[in-house]
């Protein structure tokens, strides 16, 4: 569902797995889906977090977190349990006691955990050696970035989900003059929807120049 919020910005359709670009990751998404603890990393503007979402929405009573461990006592009553960033909470003693106990607690209630984290888990800086001992255990599922030849696609896709039209020949100006990555592609799309809805302009090459700063040349 798209709608218009604070200054007129508009918000991308509600996660699910329906609007998830899957591109390379249908083995990856196969596995988070069917895993019973599975650690999901990969770059930023992935999908992590949209995948996480879609979980959520399609498991009845499941409970998701981010930027804070789980309530104990909200966790014990869900089957699956979804940590957004957990590596942002590691390096942290009372965080990482906090989720050593919940998981403790959990794996005796046979609770699904799926987390995502920008890095795998041997990467991760943990203080509590028991927590990154369970930790360790848990699936590594990559998701993958979208190949490049795919990112024209990956834009337009972005752009129809958040309601806004976007043309080839834009697409094709915007990719010969940013940086390829994912993050970038994702940052520059929201860039341009908020100018194109402020200032109630299309999508055209002149006014992509004009928001994006670039030569005329």
């Amino acid at each position: 569902m798209n709608e218009k919020v604070g200054l007129g910005l508009t918000t991308a359709s509600e996660a699910s797995f329906e609007t998830f670009f899957v591109g390379e990751n249908e083995l990856a998404l196969n596995r988070v889906c069917q895993g019973e603890r599975v650690w999901l990393f990969g770059e930023r503007a992935t999908g992590k977090s949209h995948i996480l979402r879609s979980l959520e929405k399609e498991t009845s009573c499941a409970r998701y977190v981010a930027k804070q461990p789980p309530d104990l006592d909200e966790v014990l009553v869900s089957p699956l349990l979804l940590i957004d960033d957990i590596d942002q909470l590691c390096g942290d003693e009372e965080n990482e006691y906090a989720l050593f106990a919940v998981y403790e607690a959990t794996d005796f209630a046979k609770t699904r955990w799926v987390v995502s984290a920008h890095s795998a888990p041997h990467e991760v800086s943990f203080r509590y050696r028991d927590l990154a001992s369970r930790m360790s255990l848990f699936e590594r599922v990559e998701l993958l970035p979208v190949p490049e030849s795919a990112r024209a696609s990956l834009l337009k896709f972005w752009a129809n989900d958040r309601a806004f039209g976007i043309s080839d020949e834009v697409i094709q100006f915007l990719l010969d003059r940013i940086p390829r990555t994912q993050a970038s592609l994702w940052d520059t799309l929201q860039k341009l929807d908020r100018s194109s809805l402020l200032e109630n302009r299309t999508l055209t090459i002149p006014f992509v120049r004009e928001v994006m700063g670039f030569d005329k040349s």
